[in-house]
Formats: C-alpha cells, sequence, structure tokens
C-alpha cells in the first residue's frame, strides 16, 4: 500500500474504502469489515 507523509508527519495510506452505491442493507456490513482489516477514519454522508 502506498501512503502519504502529511504536514504533521502522520502517515496516511492512500487506498480508500467507500461505499457510494452499495444498497443500504450492505453498508453496515461493508463498514464493520473495513474496521475489522484496520480502517480508522470515515466520511458518512446520507443522501436525503
Amino acid at each position: 500500500m502506498q501512503y502519504i507523509i502529511l504536514n504533521n508527519g502522520v502517515k496516511m495510506p492512500q487506498l480508500g474504502f467507500g461505499v457510494f452505491q452499495i444498497p443500504k442493507e450492505e453498508t453496515e456490513k461493508c463498514v464493520l469489515d473495513a474496521v475489522k482489516v484496520g480502517y480508522r477514519n470515515s466520511v458518512i454522508l446520507q443522501n436525503l
């Protein structure tokens, strides 16, 4: 995996995990799976 070093020295992965266009009934499982494998940052938007 490739990383970017931020101005404050933090190493951030370039690879992201998105749930755009994943059916609502599958989204929770996908997010939980991402947390299990190490993802710790999330941006959650809701289409109303």
